[in-house]
C-alpha cells in the first residue's frame, strides 16, 4: 500500500524569525508583506488576538501596539534558505521528495522500511526542530490529499503528528473536516456545495460518481478519489514544473528614472532565470511590465507590457536581460512615474526538448557552462556573488519598504549572528 507524508512548517515565516531570536518564543510575531503593507504571516499568539491574514497593518495597528506584537518585514531570502535546509534533511531520509511550496514537502514512503509510522513521524519532527529550530506538523496517509488533511489536523490536535492508516481513521477525520478546508475546494465552490447540504468532506466521498461529475472537473474528481483513499495524484510529476515564471515588486516610492527601472528589471530577470535553470527548463519569450499608481490622473501612460520573443530558447541570464530591457524601452514613458515593475518568462519547456535554430548561430554549450559556473558560485558563496552589471547592487532607490526586516542570518556574511563572550 502506498503511503505518503506531508511535512508542513507551522506558521513558517514567524517561526523563522524565532530561530535566531529564542526570546520570542510564545510571544506574538507578525510578518508583513512588501512595503510593510499587509499581514502575511502570524504566530499562534497573533491569531489568538483576532488579527486576520491579509489585513492592512493600519487597520490593526492599535491591537499591535497594545499587545506589543513583534513586527517583521518579510525576509524572503532568509526564509528560502531555512526552507532549503529543511528539504536537505528530508533528502537525507529519501530522495523521493516533492517540494510543494516554501513550507511544505511531500515524501513518498514506499522505499522506506517503517514499522511504526507514528514513531517515525515524531522522530522526523524532533529532528527538524533540533537541527533547524522550526516546528513542523507531519501527516501520513495513503494518498497525497489525505496526507495534507492529516497534516492540517495535526496542527490543531495532539502533538503535531497524525497518521491515517486505517478506514476508521479516515472516516473519523473526514467527518470532522469542513469542505472549505479541503485541498482543492475553492472559495467559489464552497457556497454552492453548502447550499446543496454538503458541509463535511465525508459527504463528498459518499456521494455518487454521477452526481460528482455534475459538480467537479477532472481535478475535482481526482481530489474526491484521493479522499476515498485511492491515489490519483502523481508524485514528482514533471508537469508540476512552472509553465510561466514571474518576478515583480511594488516599489517603496514612485520611480521615474529609467536607470532605476532598468536595474530593477535586470534583477528580476536574474532571479527568474536562476529559477528557470533550477527546474531544468528554457524559455521562448519574456514579458516586461510596468504599473503606475492607481491614483495617477493619466492612467494609460503609466501601465503597459511588452513581450519579446527570442530567436532561440534559452536560460541565459544575459540574453534574457537584453530582451527584457528591450521590452522596458518600448513601454517606458519619460513623463511617467511607476509604482511597480516585473517580468514574466513564457513558453517554458524542458531542456530535453531544446532544439537549436537552423538559421541562427548559437553558442549554446558556452552559455550552459557559463550559467552553470555562475549558479555554482552563487550557491557556494552566497546569492549575488556573481551578477550582471545591469543589476543594481544598491537597490534602495527602487526596493520595497522593509523597515522591520531582520538580518539575513544565513545568507549574508555581513549579517551573520555574532556570539559575544
Amino acid at each position: 500500500m502506498s503511503m505518503y507524508a506531508l511535512v508542513d512548517c507551522n506558521n513558517f515565516f514567524a517561526s523563522c524569525e524565532r530561530v535566531f531570536r529564542p526570546e520570542l518564543a510564545h510571544k506574538p510575531v507578525l510578518v508583513l508583506s512588501n512595503n510593510d503593507g499587509c499581514v502575511v504571516a502570524r504566530s499562534q499568539e497573533v491569531r489568538d488576538l483576532g488579527i486576520p491574514m491579509g489585513v492592512p497593518l493600519f487597520k490593526v495597528r492599535d491591537i499591535v501596539h497594545a499587545n506589543r506584537v513583534n513586527l517583521f518585514s518579510a525576509n524572503f531570502e532568509f526564509y528560502g534558505d531555512v526552507s532549503q535546509r529543511i528539504v536537505l534533511i528530508l533528502r537525507e531520509i529519501t530522495p523521493l521528495i516533492e517540494v510543494h511550496s516554501i513550507d511544505e514537502s511531500f515524501i513518498d514512503l514506499s522505499e522506506l522500511i517503517i514499522n511504526d509510522y507514528d514513531a517515525w513521524a515524531h522522530e522526523l519532527r524532533n529532528r527538524v526542530m533540533r537541527e533547524i529550530g522550526v516546528p513542523v506538523s507531519v501527516g501520513v496517509a495513503g494518498t497525497k490529499t489525505l496526507a495534507k488533511v492529516a497534516s492540517t489536523y495535526a496542527k490543531t490536535h495532539g502533538d503535531g503528528v497524525y497518521v491515517i492508516n486505517n478506514e476508521s481513521h479516515r472516516i473519523e477525520i473526514l467527518s470532522d473536516l469542513p469542505i472549505e478546508d479541503i485541498w482543492g475546494v475553492g472559495w467559489r465552490t464552497t457556497p454552492k456545495l453548502r447550499d446543496m447540504g454538503v458541509s463535511r468532506a465525508i459527504q463528498l466521498t459518499e456521494a455518487s460518481d454521477a452526481w460528482l461529475k455534475t459538480q467537479f472537473n477532472i481535478t475535482g474528481l481526482r481530489m474526491v478519489d484521493e479522499l476515498r483513499g485511492q491515489p490519483r495524484l502523481q508524485f514528482g510529476d514533471k508537469s508540476d514544473q512552472r509553465k510561466t515564471i514571474m518576478r515583480s515588486r511594488s516599489f517603496g516610492h514612485k520611480v521615474r528614472a529609467y536607470h532605476q527601472l532598468e536595474s530593477a528589471v535586470a534583477t528580476f530577470v536574474a532571479q527568474a532565470a536562476s529559477r528557470l535553470r533550477a527546474q531544468g527548463s528554457v524559455c521562448r519569450g519574456i514579458m516586461t511590465h510596468l504599473a503606475g499608481s492607481k491614483h495617477d490622473e493619466i492612467i494609460e501612460r503609466r501601465w503597459g507590457n511588452h513581450t519579446v520573443t527570442l530567436r532561440e530558447m534559452t536560460a541565459d541570464t544575459g540574453l534574457l536581460i537584453t530582451a527584457a530591457l528591450a521590452g522596458l524601452e518600448a513601454i517606458y514613458d519619460p513623463e511617467g512615474s511607476y509604482q511597480k515593475a516585473g517580468i514574466t518568462l513564457g513558453g517554458i519547456q524542458s531542456v530535453e526538448s531544446w532544439q537549436l535554430s537552423l538559421l541562427e548561430s548559437s553558442d549554446r554549450d558556452g552559455s550552459v557552462k557559463r550559467m552553470k559556473a555562475i549558479d555554482q558560485l552563487n550557491k557556494r558563496y552566497g546569492s549575488g556573488t556573481i551578477w550582471h552589471a545591469s543589476e543594481s547592487r544598491s537597490t534602495a532607490t527602487w526596493q520595497s519598504k522593509r523597515e522591520h526586516r531582520s538580518p539575513r542570518y544565513t545568507t549574508n556574511v555581513a549579517e551573520l549572528p555574532v556570539l559575544h563572550a
